[in-house]
């Protein structure tokens, strides 16, 4: 099986998910770490790791989708049938690629997602996902929401991208993850796809992960992540949803800058839309304008000096 994780400025996590690995029985594995451009010591902390590992070093960061579909890309060239892609964060317990494994000889054609535990065990929300009624969107629900198939499978309309295993066939079929998106909203358009050539998703509640979450992207509320969903959604639901919900998405993105703006009481709302210095108020705006602008893959500047300011103000 060949494991493939993306380090962006992360190398101690990543040694730490390599770590975990070890821990593996029954089950051989090899991970393929692909490094994003890291401008810290990842490079050289990340070299010469041992037979076990391959390490590979990108000229600049892909995002998600980047660094992803350079480790698949080397996973299929070298000949492996099962890969699991797991982000630098995600921590495997000793049976969790045995389980992988098992839920694949039940579902030989499906993706099959993990269940992300938090580091002291307990369990996340977010296990599978379904669309929103209204507007589409993909929305992150618990294990209990979603419909039980049998062994110890849950079906679901995507896989989380932090642990997300399939057979060579499926990466063949369904091809490189969307640059376009760069980030978030990448895994959920892969398996929408996949769908499409009647691969089904699935959780599989024995595949058990700790995960830190958002390590390198600071949170559900910083500018970068706001951003990021900003804009993606709206195209995740003008690819896979109907243009009713694509509507109903805008008229929601819209709604919450207004309610935001009026927040800030300082000016009639649209003037302080246009001239608010709240990071996360300009990240949505920004990712609102680039989504019609039609601007894709990585963010701009702009949004990463946003990023940097919020990070900095604590």
């Amino acid at each position: 099986m060949a494991v493939v994780t993306v380090n962006w400025n992360g190398w101690r996590d990543t040694l730490t998910c390599l770590a975990a690995l070890r821990r593996t029985r029954g089950v051989a594995w090899h991970l393929i770490i692909v490094d994003n451009g890291s401008t810290d010591e990842s490079p050289s902390r990340l070299a010469d790791l041992g037979d076990d590992v391959t390490t590979i070093l990108a000229a600049t960061n892909g995002g998600w989708t980047g660094g992803n579909n350079l480790g698949v890309a080397y996973a299929l060239r070298s000949g492996y049938e099962h890969l699991l892609l797991l982000n630098n964060d995600a921590f495997v317990e000793p049976d969790t690629l045995a389980e992988f494994l098992a839920a694949h000889a039940h579902e030989p054609r499906a993706i099959i997602g993990g269940v992300l535990m938090t580091e002291d065990g307990l369990r996340l929300d977010q296990a599978g996902c379904r669309p929103h009624p209204r507007t589409g969107v993909p929305q992150w629900v618990p294990l209990a929401d979603l419909r039980p198939s049998r062994n110890g499978l849950l079906h679901t309309s995507s896989v989380i991208g932090g642990a997300l295993f399939a057979h060579r066939e499926v990466f063949e079929a369904v091809g490189a993850f969307d640059d376009d998106f760069y980030l978030y909203y990448d895994e959920t358009d892969w398996c929408a796809r996949a769908s499409a050539f009647g691969h089904a998703n699935f959780v599989a509640e024995r595949a058990v992960l700790r995960h830190v979450g958002a390590a390198s992207t600071g949170g559900s509320h910083s500018p970068l992540v706001t951003y990021f969903l900003t804009r993606n959604s709206l195209l995740f639901v003008e690819r896979h949803g109907t243009i009713a919900e694509h509507l109903a998405l805008a008229r929601v993105i819209l709604g919450r800058l207004r309610l935001d703006a009026q927040a800030a009481k300082a000016h009639w709302w649209p003037i302080t839309l246009l001239t608010t210095t709240d990071p996360l108020l300009r990240a949505r705006r920004r990712g609102l304008v680039d989504y019609l602008m039609r601007r894709f893959g990585d963010c701009p500047v702009s949004v990463r000096q946003l990023q940097q300011a919020w990070r900095s103000a604590g």
